[in-house]
């Protein structure tokens, strides 16, 4: 049994909703003109290269040049062994961090950015001064989170 409220017309899935007033500065070029997430769009690359918990830091950390193994786990005491193990391979899968093994006894091995990677400074200190913002503006003062 059809229900004449559920029924439309064939041609109601293929309609496209035009806009007419795209904000440029917020969607510069065709590739942000979607209407739901894809792959290419520039803002969810970059959401994808910032994206899991510790990532962020982690990138931080390594703005200030290249770093090893132990001398990460010094700057970050709380990110387990196993959990940046995994962040790193996966900076190094999006092409954002490189390796370089040094031949010598022991191996010593060094995490760097690559350009991609040193890319992603503007919208690290963006997305603190945004933070800072929507804490003062949510009422809880100097940038510190709010108390549990």
């Amino acid at each position: 049994m059809r229900h004449a409220a559920s029924e439309h017309s064939a041609d109601v899935g293929h309609q496209r909703e035009t806009h007419t007033s795209w904000d440029t500065e917020l969607v510069p070029g065709p590739q942000g003109r979607t209407h739901r997430p894809e792959a290419d769009c520039p803002v969810e690359v970059a959401l994808t290269a910032v994206s899991g918990r510790w990532t962020t830091l982690l990138l931080r950390e390594l703005m200030g040049g290249p770093r090893g193994f132990t001398e990460l786990r010094k700057l970050l005491p709380e990110l387990s062994a196993k959990v940046l193990s995994d962040r790193l391979r996966a900076l190094q899968e999006r092409g954002l961090v490189e390796v370089e093994r040094q031949r010598a006894f022991p191996v010593r091995t060094r995490y760097a950015l690559t350009g991609a990677g040193q890319a992603l400074r503007p919208l690290l200190v963006e997305l603190y001064a945004t933070g800072e913002a929507l804490l003062r503006l949510a009422g809880h003062g100097g940038g510190s989170p709010p108390a549990p």
